[in-house]
């Protein structure tokens, strides 16, 4: 076979790639923007994980048979962003994920049905080759998924993906091995199921015609689907939790695998240990300067303070679209980079079956195959469950002076501007695979840059800054401690609520957060360290700010190394 060196041959090769990958992650594809499979589940019994090892094993030996000099600086970047993603997944097949995670198959019943709404699917299904392009449409204003181009067809496709809801549930009872999975895992699990049982009965409906026959095929296939999740959280709770003893911590040798072979870092347990303790420290002399220009000795009495002043719980979403409002129109009045063309963000109440991992916010980018770019940014609202007393310290972790920081990580000129540029790029290898440690340090980097523009420059705005940087420096530590079993559950929680101090439940739903996804935790202050070295030999280049955003947002989100390969900053 011809090796495929020209640049329309490892085009058609990265289509072929992502073809596979996606016909074997029918969920994926659809929040990816591709609608072919929107009417499948993913094959989640173990000859099902059993072919997606085997792609990897293909596709890796695959690309390397194709000598990087042979191939353009564009396809040669692409090649090595796939393998990096392979090795990655080769480096966890041992700890076999699913065997132990039984949220892994109630989610993909959940969001499996959830992308379905939210993805523009009025067409057949986007291509991986070219995207069709359509105009920008209005986005809702809770959480409502847009009804435009939702026609009989499409939601008959998710009936037909619901009607294998069981089989995705059926396959967890068969694969979860108790010895393996943490307990943890179980009872987020069971939150999750039990919330998207809710969601699959009683939102999904809502959306069809009154009337239609359609409305009552998802309103039968929705019950179905609910049902199976009832059964699945009540077997989680009443079974599955009295035998579970099992660890989320996937060793040392992973972690650092993971760490040189995925993230391309030269990084290895102990120096990443060690970067984090030197940026907790020199950010903890920051923050004490900080506090005392606010007339605090400690830091910590300055947030007590500043947090008492919240937005109630009727004005939280309000307040955050305010903010994401602002923050977009000072991007542009700064000139930060080129803006996205088609984009549009959504701030809503986040739904309730992500609430178990995400205590305060999260940001949902658009489909990377799609044609406009409506992001979504949840917040979460506190339970109505919860005692008054959480209810009120949860919506301490909202306060005002800290709103417009996370209005510029997640929205402008952060996450949704950088993952709808990335989105741009012709690239089909670079729309379905990005690097966690660009996209999260990008979304870190924001944050000072907008404090050196002045925008976030208030005494109380930059104390809560600094406390979000602590933060992630303690992320770095306890991501260590987790992923290599050095720390407990407990001892994480005890470590975040002692140093950066969230609010003990959000500590809880942080920690839980971090046992998923190794070296997720670190990727924010590992990327901005990597973006901030590459601005200064931007400088030294002569580099104007503008220019250097640009360069960078334009090459897509990829591993720094080769980013700085790309635009020609290396070392």
């Amino acid at each position: 076979m011809a090796r495929p060196t020209t640049p329309e041959a490892f085009a058609a090769l990265a289509a072929r790639f992502v073809a596979e990958r996606y016909a074997l992650d029918p969920v994926a594809a659809t929040a990816a923007g591709v609608h072919d499979h929107d009417h499948r589940m993913p094959d989640l019994t173990g000859p099902g994980f059993g072919d997606r090892d085997a792609f990897v094993d293909r596709w890796i030996a695959e690309l390397e048979t194709i000598p990087p000099q042979d191939l353009g600086p564009l396809e040669r970047t692409d090649r090595a962003l796939l393998l990096a993603d392979l090795r990655g997944q080769q480096a966890v097949r041992d700890f076999a994920r699913w065997r132990r995670d039984p949220g892994l198959y109630s989610n993909a019943v959940i969001r499996g049905a959830y992308y379905a709404l939210i993805r523009d699917g009025s067409s057949p299904g986007a291509q991986i080759e070219a995207p069709q392009r359509r105009d920008r449409a209005p986005g809702p204003e809770r959480g409502v998924p847009p009804s435009e181009g939702r026609n009989d067809e499409r939601l008959a496709r998710l009936v037909e993906r619901l009607a294998h809801a069981g089989d995705v549930l059926a396959a967890a009872r068969e694969n979860i091995d108790p010895d393996r999975t943490p307990p943890v895992w179980v009872v987020v699990a069971g939150e999750q199921a039990s919330a998207g049982a809710t969601f699959v009965r009683a939102v999904l409906p809502s959306v069809a015609p009154e009337g239609s026959d359609v409305k009552r095929d998802l309103l039968a296939a929705g019950k179905r689907a609910g049902d199976a999740l009832d059964a699945y959280a009540a077997w989680l709770r009443d079974d599955l939790m009295r035998r579970a003893r099992g660890t989320w911590a996937v060793g040392v040798d992973v972690f650092e695998r993971l760490l040189k072979e995925r993230d391309l870092t030269d990084h290895d347990r102990e120096s990443l240990q060690r970067f984090g303790g030197e940026l907790y420290r020199e950010t903890n002399l920051q923050i004490t300067e900080a506090a005392r220009a606010l007339g605090d000795t400690d830091w910590r009495d300055s947030v007590v303070r500043i947090r008492a002043d919240h937005p109630s719980e009727d004005e939280l979403v309000a307040t955050y679209r305010h903010e994401m409002e602002r923050s977009r129109e000072a991007t542009r009045r700064a000139e930060i980079a080129t803006f996205p063309e088609r984009e549009e963000l959504v701030v809503e109440a986040m739904p309730d079956f992500a609430r178990p991992t995400a205590p305060y916010a999260l940001y949902v980018g658009a489909g990377a195959f799609e044609a406009h770019r409506r992001g979504r940014f949840w917040v979460s609202l506190p339970p109505s469950a919860d005692p008054a007393n959480v209810r009120t310290e949860r919506l301490e972790g909202h306060p005002r002076a800290g709103i417009p920081v996370i209005a510029c990580h997640e929205g402008y000129p952060g996450h949704h501007m950088q993952l709808s540029l990335a989105a741009d790029h012709p690239s089909i290898a670079r729309k379905a695979v990005r690097s966690n440690l660009f996209v999260e340090g990008w979304g870190l980097y924001i944050e000072e840059l907008m404090t050196e523009l002045g925008y976030l420059g208030s005494p109380e705005t930059r104390l809560l800054r600094l406390k979000d940087v602590l933060w992630r420096a303690a992320r770095l530590i306890v991501d260590v401690g987790l992923s290599t079993g050095s720390m407990t559950f407990e001892q994480a929680v005890s470590f975040m609520t002692d140093a950066p101090k969230p609010e003990r439940p959000n500590a809880i739903a942080e920690v839980r957060r971090y046992t998923y996804d190794p070296l997720q935790p670190s990727s924010y202050a590992l990327g901005r360290a990597t973006i901030l070295e590459l601005r200064q030999r931007a400088r030294r280049r002569g580099f104007g700010m503008r220019q250097f955003h640009d360069t960078l947002l334009s090459a897509g989100s990829l591993p720094p190394k080769l980013l700085a390969i790309e635009v020609g900053l290396p070392d």
